[in-house]
This record gives structure tokens, C-alpha cells and sequence, in this order.
């Protein structure tokens, strides 16, 4: 029988797959790898490399204080579909300010329209002036996160917004087990502009739940500008608000906006208001001197008890 040949079978070794986290942590270094066993030091500098990598989808965060030197702008030099803010599993929530001394920033993140959807997965966010988190775009996540002291009660002149600003038609959104605590702006500077979610403007099917509002000087969850098919459902609010829990509100500089329709308040359950000496209420719609409200606005309000 004639001899067969067999050929070296050669076994080809994938390479390592690439990285799709960055790490961060005080005791870092920002010339460092960035994987877990040698994280950078800032949020900047792991933004930094997430924007110049499009492989890299997630920032995770060890415990620690965090004090950044500027507000975040995500927009189209990010090329990731959505990037993953979270602690690192097994720390402490890190705690990020935007405080330091005289220094005092506006927003965390600012996401631009065409900017990456966004995760916020156990995050703490606080001391910041204007508000949290500004979003332009679709489909973000926030879950299990914090949103405190926020406003200019706490950073500095400039009127406060929300803890989760949604503007520009930002839309699907879902807001789960997250808690705004404590968001002021003094008296003789709007604390009425200041809201725990603000859907600001054609703001649609975004879902608020299971969350906690407490110690906010305005309506903690705040619609305006044709916002609609929202639904607010199983959260606890105490001690908020200037008008309502959740408000519809007009103001003269909405122009030709129409009102909102379909959104929906349930099951949620509710105390007195910023000035305890007012009952509570769950819903209002209301507008500016000389212009009309939109009652129809939130036709659903069911399943809420005041506590």
C-alpha cells in the first residue's frame, strides 16, 4: 500500500480580543493601561481614550471621589453605538462632583443628538449647578444610579434644571430605580426651574419608575413643549414641589408648540410638597400669566396614593 503523508496540521492562536472597557480609579494613573489591574486616574482620560477607540463601550468606575476639571460633551466624534458608565463590580458607588472649591460645573455628561446612547448603571452624581445629565438623543438607560445636591443651592449662581434633563426631542428613555435627592435652587433663583427628570421638549415614550424623589425644590418630574406618550408609574415622592409631583407647564416662550397628549401618572405615592405647609398634589397643568394650560395633557392619573 503506498504511504500517506500527513500534513502538519497548524493550530492558529487568536489574538487577545481586544479591550472594551476602560478603567478608572484614585489610585490610578493616567499614563497606565487602563485595564482593571492598572486603571487611569480620570474620567477625562478615559473619556479621552474611548473617543480615540471605538472598540472601548464601557467606563468603569472604582469607588472613590471624582472631581472633574469640565463638563463632558459626547457627540459624533465618539463612534461607539452607546458607552456604559458603571462602578466596577465589588466597590463602593464612586462619587462624582462638579464642585471644587470656587469652581463650579454646569452638566456631567451633555450628549448631542447625534452623540452614543448612554448607560448609567450605580453611579452617584453630585454637587453639579445646572443638572446631571443633558440628553439630545434616544434610548438611554439610568438604573440603580444617585443625582444629589444639584442645583444652585449647592454650585454657584445660574439657574438649576434637573437631575436628567431630556431636550431637543429626546425620546425612549427609561429612568429605573434611581433616586433625586435633594435638588435646590435658592429662592430668589427659580427653584421652581428645578425638576428631578425634565422633559423639556418633544420629549416622547420615556418611562420614569420605581424611582425616588424626595427634597426638590420644583415639580420633580416636569413636561412641557409637546411632550407625550410618557409614562410615570411606581415611584415616591416626598417633600416636592412647587405646583405637583408631575406637572404639564406652558410658558410664553413655547411659541407654537401644541400640547403634549397620552402621558400617563400611576401608582405612585406621593407626599407634601417643597413648602410642607401645601398638601400634596399629583398632577397640575398649568401656564405662565396670559397663556392656557394643557389639561388634556396627562390623561391618565390613576393608582396614586398620597402617603
Amino acid at each position: 500500500m503506498a504511504a500517506v503523508s500527513t500534513a502538519s496540521l497548524i493550530v492558529a492562536t487568536p489574538a487577545d480580543a481586544a479591550p472594551t472597557s476602560v478603567y478608572v480609579s484614585t489610585t490610578g494613573s493616567d499614563s497606565a493601561s487602563g485595564t482593571k489591574s492598572r486603571p487611569v486616574r480620570t474620567i477625562e482620560e478615559a473619556l479621552k481614550r474611548v473617543r480615540n477607540n471605538a472598540n472601548l463601550t464601557s467606563v468603569r468606575i472604582f469607588g472613590g471621589t471624582y472631581r472633574p476639571r469640565s463638563s463632558f460633551s459626547l457627540g459624533k466624534a465618539y463612534k461607539q453605538k452607546s458607552i456604559t458608565f458603571t462602578r466596577v463590580g465589588g466597590s463602593t458607588a464612586p462619587v462624582i462632583k462638579g464642585t471644587n472649591g470656587a469652581r463650579h460645573l454646569g452638566y456631567f455628561l451633555k450628549v448631542a443628538a447625534d452623540g452614543p446612547r448612554i448607560h448609567m448603571k450605580r453611579l452617584i452624581i453630585q454637587y453639579y449647578r445646572t443638572g446631571g445629565v443633558l440628553l439630545k438623543n434616544d434610548r438611554n438607560t439610568f438604573t440603580g444610579t444617585q443625582f444629589s445636591f444639584i442645583g444652585n443651592a449647592y454650585a454657584g449662581a445660574g439657574d438649576g434644571y434637573a437631575g436628567i434633563h431630556m431636550n431637543a426631542g429626546s425620546s425612549y428613555n427609561v429612568v429605573d430605580n434611581v433616586s433625586f435627592l435633594y435638588l435646590k435652587n435658592v429662592a430668589n433663583e427659580c427653584p421652581g426651574c428645578m425638576h428631578g427628570v425634565y422633559m423639556a421638549e418633544r420629549s416622547h415614550h420615556n418611562t420614569v419608575k420605581n424611582s425616588t424623589f424626595q427634597g426638590i425644590t420644583g415639580d420633580p418630574v416636569r413636561l412641557r413643549r409637546s411632550s407625550s406618550d410618557n409614562r410615570i408609574d411606581h415611584n415616591q415622592f416626598r417633600q416636592s414641589g412647587t405646583n405637583a409631583m408631575v406637572s404639564y407647564w406652558v410658558q410664553a416662550s413655547d411659541g407654537s408648540f401644541v400640547c403634549g397628549a397620552r402621558n400617563a401618572v400611576t401608582n405612585n405615592t406621593y407626599s407634601s410638597m417643597s413648602n410642607e405647609t401645601k398638601p400634596g398634589i399629583i398632577v397640575k397643568s398649568g401656564a405662565v400669566g396670559g397663556m392656557s394650560s394643557c389639561p388634556a395633557a396627562i390623561p391618565t392619573v390613576t393608582g396614586n396614593t398620597k402617603a
